[in-house]
């Protein structure tokens, strides 16, 4: 740390041919020396890596991560196919998942956690970098590997609009419902969501989107909730991640005429709430019935019990009017719009209750909480490092020495 190199790896990714030859390797290197002791000491390369303000260099090192995550995710397709080829494989998948009863058969493609970890210090300790993620380029002139394609059109580099994230968020819901759950990436995933909804409230940012696709993501949730309840929790406090998904439509049945694009995507709110009240009455005797019982989970329980009323009073306003109409008119099942026509035409005679902190959200810290997460995963990428370092050419060394001499 005395003598620091900083400013070398800077100009390496700040030039184009250097970057091209070496620039995934100082994007490593940077993420490893602003994790060295950094809980133990004052680590200067976190103060030095939060002020650059250097646009080449910063951009520089948004096209590395880029280039590397694009490879990642190749491989990955590319890995995928291959255990999707022909009948004969769909059907060995098909008698394998009968005895794989708590995860699907994971793809071996190696997660790239360097890159992982210098993204996320780039974003949690430069501002200046959020407009990397932001901005497109015209043309991206660094490949890191010979297999990277280079786009010719322009590009989102990491595609992070917040309707991407939802997008990734919805995604994620969908397809990690099994038994082996992943509890904490679950929150982490609904704190995301929320912190970008009280965002757009804050700032009344009318957000084009698909809402009903998340909708409809966080009620299979509660439904997956609801159908494994003995097995998950024997594990995971399942009524914190409840709380949170109902949260979620608190803040969109309160606050929602301020950020949704329009007066139909609140209208259509209340239509998946009404559409699948079973899910939400099934979720409220449920926690009814723990909370009404001594035992571990009779607080927290509660808590859901509580958070319900509003779309409970949805549900036992809306229902009641809907079947009413279905009789009136001689109709057996009610078309969408039918649907919405009624909810448009009984919003006057709808009581709810003001539910405060809502748009209140735990600001991030890393330290103490994710400390020994960090850790461990700065030795795991230490070893995989030296395990695959090359010290057959001493190129990067004399490359390192050159720049090491910039004033």
């Amino acid at each position: 740390m005395i003598n620091s190199i900083f400013e070398a790896i800077l100009q390496i990714l700040s030039d184009v041919s250097s970057r091209a030859q070496h620039g995934y390797d100082a994007v490593v290197l940077l993420a490893l020396l602003v994790n060295y002791r950094k809980y133990e000491s004052v680590n200067p390369y976190i103060v030095k890596l939060s002020i650059v303000d250097d646009e080449p260099t910063l951009d520089g090192m948004g096209m590395v991560i880029h280039h590397a995550l694009t490879e990642y995710n190749r491989q990955y397709k590319d890995k995928e196919e291959e255990n999707q080829g022909g009948f004969f494989s769909t059907l060995t998948s098909m008698v394998g998942s009968m005895f794989i009863a708590d995860a699907d058969e994971k793809l071996s493609v190696q997660t790239n956690e360097a890159i992982l970890l210098a993204l996320y210090e780039a974003v949690h300790l430069n501002r200046n970098f959020i407009t990397v993620l932001a901005q497109s380029h015209p043309e991206i002139d660094m490949a890191t590997t010979p297999a990277t394609p280079v786009p010719a059109s322009p590009t989102t580099p990491l595609s992070t609009t917040p309707p991407s994230l939802d997008n990734l968020m919805v995604e994620f819901i969908i397809t990690h419902m099994m038994k082996e759950f992943p509890m904490d990436l679950y929150v982490r995933c609904i704190q995301i969501i929320h912190k970008l909804i009280c965002y757009q409230k804050k700032c009344r940012v009318r957000m084009h989107y698909t809402w009903r696709e998340l909708w409809s993501a966080l009620i299979n949730l509660l439904k997956f909730l609801l159908s494994n309840e003995t097995i998950l929790l024997a594990k995971h406090n399942i009524f914190q991640l409840a709380l949170q998904v109902v949260n979620l439509f608190n803040m969109f049945i309160t606050y929602g005429d301020t950020f949704l694009p329009t007066p139909s995507s609140y209208d259509e709110l209340y239509y998946e709430i009404i559409r699948m009240h079973q899910v939400f009455d099934n979720l409220y005797c449920m926690v009814l019935r723990v909370s009404t019982n001594a035992g571990q989970w009779k607080e927290p329980a509660s808590k859901v019990t509580h958070a319900l009323v509003n779309v409970r009073a949805i549900i036992n306003h809306f229902n009641p009017k809907i079947e009413s109409y279905a009789a009136v008119n001689h109709i057996s099942q009610l078309s969408e719009d039918q649907v919405l026509e009624v909810v448009r035409s009984n919003y006057d005679t709808l009581t709810l209750k003001l539910q405060d902190g809502l748009d209140q959200f735990e600001r991030y810290s890393e330290q103490p909480r994710e400390a020994g997460f960090f850790k461990e995963l700065v030795r795991s990428i230490s070893l995989n490092v030296r395990k695959n370092v090359s010290l057959s050419t001493m190129s990067q060394d004399v490359l390192l020495k050159e720049f090491s001499s910039i004033s």
